[in-house]
């Protein structure tokens, strides 16, 4: 998560590169062993200066790196992020779903770290010393998600063992050990970073203490003792949590409007809304696992990737409850999808990809069933239409009715004949557009639906306002058929961008010479060419509002 720059630890490449935002310069630089930030700005003096790298954070997608300020403990951020996969580095404005110019992701964000990230991406962070937040005068016990981040304080434990250690397995020498806690308070314990929470002050416990010595929450604690969890059947702590990040668009930025939670790293709030969280065992270690087992034949880098516990990737995740369904032919007649299928993964159903987050969509974590009716209120896409990306909501809501007696919603005109998918791809807001550009690049998706003909309506995207969402649709077009080695660069000025989206549709030609035939649906007319003109009209009709998920 947070960690000291080292050989070992730096993913970016310090190659001196230059790096420009806005009026100043970077240069990445690795001297002497030491990583650098040399920064040249002519609107100060002096006009070029030289920082160490302080912290690096994030490690399996991006990494950001932190320097000093110049104001003591103060850290500044990089305003550029390094890519993992495609070994690059990007503007951090365009590493995060925000809206084209949003000033707030180009700054140094001096202090971000002090104030925010401390809590989370180090183990008992503390803001002030004094008390006082001007004073940023910041520590953390460790860097990262240290052992006393789940496990609770243990210099008691360390003690006993030390002076001790006939103590070692007595009740005064123990731990916290989260797999021997009632599944809320085992889950509790993820919860307090994997979650959208406040902590409650009160003449007691004020602001001032809560910057002098960090949060109050320990391993084990009832963490709603603490703190406010932001649920969908709270909507007084959701807008606490509002109010104190100062964004008057915080809730749509991180709910869907029906409550369900829309952004990564923030499973907790989901978890705790699913049916499943009626079972006084659930909890985060139903499916994951913090510590690779010494028998785990998996390479460390796919237990790491999720850190699922073995075979929790299949359906044992659900069927381990619901006994029901592990015969093979009841989970198939439940599902109505062969056996062995995706369509027939209990995941893919119940816990789609809803959730946007890191250039990418991830599963939701609060357990549900596909609804059209929800889908159309929400703007949630349905698992269904994002398997099924050729088919109309009308056709899923026809499906859902007759397998599971789900009510018919009322439909309009192109629910009913234009493809779910392509109304989020074309007409969608931000969050939708970069949802359904990630399913055009699902391989489950292009079994189910074909994908020959995705490249065209995903051509459009290549143009999006959002720098993510073009990020999204690049990568996505890259893994359909015959685009593998289609250059496209999602940062390119708009005038060219443009020009990104005649390419792919001329290549799209070359590669499927035969073309699609004539599908309303998807928006291809008798010549087997997309429908311009409706295809123009859905994008005229494009939610435009600003979106800043708040991943």
């Amino acid at each position: 998560m947070t960690q000291v720059p080292s050989p070992a630890t730096v993913i970016g490449r310090f190659d001196g590169a230059p790096l420009r935002a806005d009026t100043r310069a970077y240069r990445p630089v690795r001297r002497a062993g030491q990583f650098l930030i040399e920064i040249s700005d002519p609107d100060t003096a002096p006009a070029r200066t030289s920082r160490p790298v302080a912290l690096v954070t994030g490690s399996h997608h991006m990494q950001l790196f932190w320097f000093p300020s110049g104001r003591g403990r103060e850290l500044s951020l990089l305003p550029f992020a390094y890519l993992r996969e495609e070994q690059r580095w990007i503007p951090r404005s365009a590493a995060f779903l925000k809206p084209p110019g949003d000033p707030d992701y180009w700054g140094l964000e001096a202090g971000h770290w002090n104030t925010n990230c401390i809590h989370c991406h180090a183990t008992a962070g503390r803001i002030s010393v004094t008390g006082r937040l001007a004073d940023l005068d910041s520590r953390v016990a460790e860097f990262g998600i240290a052992c006393e981040a789940c496990h609770g304080p243990a210099a008691r434990h360390v003690a006993l063992h030390r002076d001790d250690p006939g103590h070692a397995g007595k009740p005064e020498a123990a731990l916290v050990d989260p797999s021997q806690l009632p599944g809320r308070r085992s889950a509790q314990i993820c919860g307090q970073c994997h979650g959208i929470v406040v902590e409650k002050t009160s003449a007691d416990f004020p602001v001032a203490a809560l910057l002098a010595r960090g949060h109050r929450y320990r391993p084990g604690d009832d963490l709603d003792d603490t703190r406010m969890v932001a649920g969908s059947g709270d909507p007084a702590a959701r807008a606490m949590v509002a109010k104190l990040s100062g964004s008057p668009t915080f809730v749509e930025d991180s709910f869907w409007s029906d409550g369900m939670v829309r952004v990564s790293g923030r499973e907790y709030n989901g978890l705790i809304d699913s049916p499943c969280a009626r079972n006084p065992a659930f909890s985060c270690l139903s499916c994951h696992q913090l510590h690779p087992n010494p028998g785990d034949r998996r390479p460390r880098a796919v237990w790491a990737d999720d850190q699922l516990a073995p075979d929790m990737d299949g359906d044992h995740a659900c069927v381990q409850c619901h006994d029901r369904y592990r015969a093979p032919d009841r989970l198939a007649a439940h599902s109505h999808h062969p056996t062995g299928s995706t369509g027939s993964r209990c995941t893919n159903c119940h816990m789609p990809y809803t959730t946007y987050g890191l250039l990418k969509a991830i599963r939701s974590h609060q357990v549900s069933s596909p609804n059209v009716k929800v889908s159309l209120a929400t703007g949630r896409p349905n698992a269904c239409n994002q398997c099924h990306l050729d088919r109309t909501s009308a056709w899923t809501a026809g499906h859902l009715h007759d397998w599971y007696d789900s009510p018919l919603p009322a439909l309009s005109a192109d629910d009913k004949a234009i493809a779910a998918s392509l109304l989020w791809l074309l007409r969608g807001d931000a969050g939708q557009r970069a949802l359904a550009a990630w399913s055009f690049g699902w391989a489950p998706a292009h079994k189910a639906a074909g994908a020959t003909w995705l490249a065209a309506p995903l051509a459009r995207l290549l143009d999006d306002p959002y720098d993510a969402v073009r990020f999204i649709a690049c990568r996505s077009m890259r893994r359909l058929p015959g685009f593998a080695n289609f250059a496209c660069d999602f940062l390119a000025p708009p005038s060219k961008r443009l020009l990104a989206t005649e390419r792919a549709l001329a290549h799209w030609r070359r590669v499927n010479p035969r073309r699609a035939q004539a599908n309303p649906a998807i928006i291809v007319g008798p010549d087997g060419e997309p429908d311009g003109d409706v295809t123009a009209r859905l994008v005229r009709q494009r939610d435009n509002r600003p979106v800043r998920l708040q991943e």
